[in-house]
């Protein structure tokens, strides 16, 4: 990012605090900020989260399962994820116009290839009827507020999306002797399916580089002073299934390796969190459904 949003002193200072280790909120290289997570946040989605990181970064993501024809030009067998990413025009100071634009741009990029190139969903098991109709999972999320580490931020707020959303179960039945199939969805809500891969979905890790050393969780100030930037893509098994480096300056081929083993040892625990914090929210959603009680547009948590 342009430095220019703080003062040369501050560059300065932030810039060698981070080469010696030292962060400004007194946090290690490697720490993330406490975040917080609620599911099923908006009404008439087939799932949602909101992942707000510390008093920061914020997004809300929406995800809604509709019945759609197989495009000639997409695979026969499959179904589709469509991406999309906006932030809003308050999320930050000194976003606005063209920058907000070109952000969405690459954030709706970044989404739509972690979800479709490497995000492990089975595309297969949203084909309803080969050639004729599939299930499109439409993905949008809200960036709220921004304070650094969108990437990461965005992919937990998503996985936790698709682990909350559910899938109509679907008929399939023969119409005539020709073999033209035709297929009903059943409104029963308790009988909705899971997202199918969703225990695959890959978390990001970026890995922010300045000065000979490397920092988690960057905040928006730290992410001004750093040179270059990595975000590396990992599923729950450990596999690396991406990474792209963004930022104008260059990463040292000799420290890639210990920047991946890192991401993938940070990536282990954050998964192992998020986890432990879905099921969490499932058992705190089962309880109050079960007192009467529905769900509102925002958690009551992040008000």
């Amino acid at each position: 990012m342009d430095a220019g949003f703080i003062s040369h002193a501050e560059y300065t200072y932030i810039q060698d605090g981070l080469a010696a280790g030292i962060r400004e909120d007194g946090r290690g290289p490697r720490d993330y900020r406490d975040y917080l997570l609620s599911l099923d946040v908006i009404s008439h989605s087939s799932g949602s989260a909101r992942c707000r990181i510390g008093f920061g970064t914020d997004i809300l993501v929406g995800v809604k399962a509709e019945v759609n024809s197989i495009d000639p030009s997409e695979p026969s067998h499959q179904g589709r994820i469509q991406c999309n990413v906006e932030c809003s025009p308050n999320a930050s100071q000194n976003l606005a116009g063209r920058a907000i634009d070109d952000l969405n741009n690459e954030l709706t990029r970044f989404l739509t290839r972690a979800l479709n190139c490497y995000g492990g969903i089975d595309l297969g098991k949203l084909c309803i009827i080969p050639k004729q109709s599939c299930w499109v999972l439409y993905i949008d999320a809200l960036v709220l507020d921004y304070d650094g580490n969108l990437y990461d931020a965005l992919m937990m707020a998503t996985v936790a999306a698709l682990y909350n959303a559910r899938i109509p179960q679907v008929e399939i039945e023969a119409t005539g002797d020709d073999g033209e199939m035709d297929f009903d969805v059943i409104d029963d809500a308790e009988a909705a399916l899971p997202v199918p891969g969703r225990e695959r979905l890959p978390l990001a890790i970026t890995l922010n580089w300045a000065k000979g050393a490397y920092i988690a969780d960057a905040s928006m100030t730290e992410e001004y002073c750093v040179d270059s930037r990595l975000t590396v893509l990992v599923n729950p098994q450990g596999k690396i299934c991406a990474a792209q480096k963004s930022a104008l300056g260059t990463i040292p081929e000799s420290v890639m390796p210990e920047l991946l083993t890192s991401a993938t040892q940070i990536a282990a625990e954050m998964h192992k969190d998020l986890t432990k914090r879905i099921e969490t929210e499932v058992k705190t959603l089962e309880s109050t459904k079960h007192q009467g009680h529905v769900s509102t547009f925002l958690s009551n948590t992040f008000l």
